[in-house]
């Protein structure tokens, strides 16, 4: 039988992922301060393209969250960072989201990993990484495929 659950980094995945912040007492507690915007990168998926995940968070709970993907290499690679539309953009290779969300690798060792990018406020980050961990937590536990 074949799993239902939508594959990483698809649409139907980061939709899952944005009603699981708002579904987490444990996140909604973790971050019931926080009010950011994040970018989430993701170069060359299994089908060839790079996506590009927004959510919108006020205190705590996911407002608005967005989702695009173009074939590979797309224009979103070129993209410059604007810090007054998110805090942090993260841009990393599908293998290693992939290695993040199965445990394989923690969010420090991504950090350090030459594969990994990390943009904006150094500062802001380190006061939202039990923020960022938390958030880390409720997309490993949303059902999906590789």
């Amino acid at each position: 039988m074949m799993s239902s659950a939508p594959r990483f980094w698809t649409e139907a995945c980061m939709a899952a992922i944005a009603a699981a912040f708002n579904a987490s007492p444990r996140f909604q507690r973790a971050a019931k301060s926080f009010s950011e915007t994040l970018i989430l990168r993701c170069l060359d998926t299994p089908d060839g393209h790079d996506c590009a995940a927004s959510f919108t968070f006020s205190k705590g709970t996911c407002v608005s969250h967005d989702f695009h993907n173009a074939p590979a290499p797309a224009p979103l690679r070129r993209e410059a960072f604007d810090k007054k539309k998110a805090m942090i953009r993260s841009t990393a290779p599908y293998d290693l989201w992939v290695k993040l969300d199965r445990g394989e690798m923690n969010v420090a060792q991504a950090i350090v990993s030459p594969s990994y990018n990390v943009e904006g406020s150094k500062l802001k980050i380190m006061r939202y990484v039990g923020v960022l961990t938390a958030m880390n937590a409720v997309v490993a536990e949303v059902e999906k495929t590789y």
